[in-house]
């Protein structure tokens, strides 16, 4: 592992060329407001302090599966392609509010041990959180899922919000649990949808018996 014991100030760049695999950061890291014109590869990276990518811009694929932030992560108003954080643990709070997700998210058994923050961001593609811890609050409000949208067997400790919330096509609850309670208010559901309507249903159910 390549070991980083300075503060990291790459923000505002280009960069063409952004394989930080395995790279452990142990001081703050600034990308904030730079450009990842050939993908970003942060598979398996360590931060130790506080990470800023706000309004960063990633084409191509975005690879932090398997990373561990220990402090707070700054992706607002960032824009990805194709992402990857599956496997990813953030051990404090994680903002992505007001990101746009252009092609698919996979964030498939990341583990949110503080915050996450969705709230009024656009999932242009799949969206996938099957499998996800969530031991504070989440915030979707306002969030918008333009194609699929999978929390199948997520777990939400802390409260969850998805209040006026845009679903494009069916979403996917399934055996999902929400053990501090959850807000669709607003929500919107495509029309037709009888086995959305029939996990809301459910779900209702158990967020209050």
């Amino acid at each position: 592992m390549r070991i980083v014991k300075k503060t990291y100030d790459w923000a505002g760049r280009v960069l063409d060329d952004a394989n930080f695999a395995q790279t452990e950061f142990h001081e703050e890291v600034y990308f904030n407001g730079s450009m990842f014109r050939q993908g970003a590869d942060f598979k398996g990276a360590v931060f130790h302090q506080k990470v800023w990518f706000e309004a960063c811009q990633f084409s191509r694929l975005a690879d932090f599966t398997g990373a561990v932030f220990y402090d707070t992560v700054e992706f607002r108003d960032a824009s990805f392609d194709d992402v990857s954080l599956r496997g990813a643990t953030f051990y404090k709070d994680a903002w992505f509010r007001g990101s746009k997700f252009n092609a698919s998210a996979d964030l498939e058994k990341a583990l949110f041990h503080g915050e996450a923050g969705f709230g009024q961001s656009v999932f242009g593609g799949k969206a996938n959180f099957p499998l996800c811890l969530f031991e504070g609050n989440a915030g979707f409000d306002n969030a918008k899922f333009v194609d699929e949208a999978n929390f199948d067997n997520a777990v939400f400790i802390g409260k969850a919000w998805f209040d006026e919330t845009i679903f494009n096509l069916p979403a996917s609850f399934n055996r999902a649990r929400f053990e501090n309670g959850a807000t669709f208010e607003g929500a919107s559901f495509p029309e037709g949808t009888s086995p959305v309507a029939a996990q809301l249903s459910d779900l209702a159910a158990r967020l209050t018996g």
